[in-house]
């Protein structure tokens, strides 16, 4: 992910805080990164086509890893 996007991740508290909630939330910290990356990369489009598909695809190779 490019640095400074998403601030909390560049900055080790807020990166901590994420990963708490992460861990909190039952998921890995990778696979939230990962569903902000499918969101950062729709920026600016009007129609997020494709959105939903990727966080298909991303939140079932999370349930297949439980």
């Amino acid at each position: 992910m490019p640095g400074n996007v998403v601030v909390l991740f560049d900055n080790p508290d807020g990166r901590s805080l994420v990963q708490d909630a992460c861990k909190q939330a039952g998921i890995s910290f990778a696979e939230f990164q990962e569903l902000v990356q499918a969101e950062i990369e729709q920026t600016g489009k009007q129609r997020k086509k494709g959105l939903w598909d990727d966080f298909d695809d991303i939140l079932d190779r999370i349930q297949d890893d439980d």
